[in-house]
């Protein structure tokens, strides 16, 4: 008997599109229901949870500026965040453009696995990765070229607290572009059935918001 899903009537002469055929495996949890599935619940809930996170770095963030006289390093002046500018433009800067760059190519690659393009997943992840890698690179150089350690009074602490747990998020986010990657070579996405890549897309975009509101507090406000 076949099954319900292959049985298709012709409406007025049309013949059956074979995209309307759901392969085998395309069930469980990367099926792409009408309404949110238990996986695309479970994201919600996680990146909630690093929002609640993240909420509280803020917020010890400003409670200890608004709190603490000597909120600069102890070693005197606030040191300059233009650290070693590329055509004028400073390396947190560069890194900003970088994350915000690669947010719209993570989304242009969501977008063409929804119309079943594989190619173009594949195309888009790869720049998207890429840029990933480059923000990482440049704040591990930054880092480097800081002038104080966490230990060199609250402000250097509270700012390698706030910018290493974003890096380290940024680095889950590479790695998890990278497994959907693989997966796209693997050929295990398709239309009705990527719920991997739009998780991976909703992370890599909560990491870039995050991100800004550093900018914002860290870079801009001080």
């Amino acid at each position: 008997m076949r099954s319900t899903l292959e049985d298709r009537t012709v409406v007025r002469g049309r013949r059956p599109d074979p995209a309307d055929r759901l392969p085998p495996n395309e069930t469980g949890l990367e099926a792409q229901p009408s309404r949110f599935s238990a996986g695309m619940w479970a994201v919600i809930l996680f990146v909630s949870s690093e929002a609640f996170f993240f909420g509280a770095l803020f917020t010890t963030y400003f409670f200890l500026r608004a709190k603490v006289l000597q909120w600069e390093p102890v070693f005197g002046e606030k040191p300059t965040w233009q650290v070693d500018p590329i055509f004028g433009i400073g390396l947190p800067t560069l890194n900003t453009i970088e994350l915000l760059v690669s947010s719209v190519t993570m989304q242009i690659a969501v977008n063409a696995i929804k119309r079943g393009d594989r190619r173009s997943l594949r195309n888009w992840l790869i720049p998207t990765i890429i840029l990933g890698v480059m923000f990482l690179v440049g704040q591990g150089f930054e880092y480097t070229r800081l002038g104080f350690l966490p230990r060199d009074g609250i402000f250097a602490g509270v700012f390698f607290t706030l910018t290493g747990f974003h890096g380290a998020h940024v680095t889950g986010g590479v790695v998890f572009n990278t497994i959907v990657f693989y997966r796209t070579l693997r050929g295990q996405f398709t239309a009705r059935r990527h719920l991997a890549v739009e998780a991976a897309s909703i992370y890599w975009h909560f990491v870039d918001v995050v991100w800004i509101g550093l900018f914002t507090t860290i870079y801009i406000i001080g």
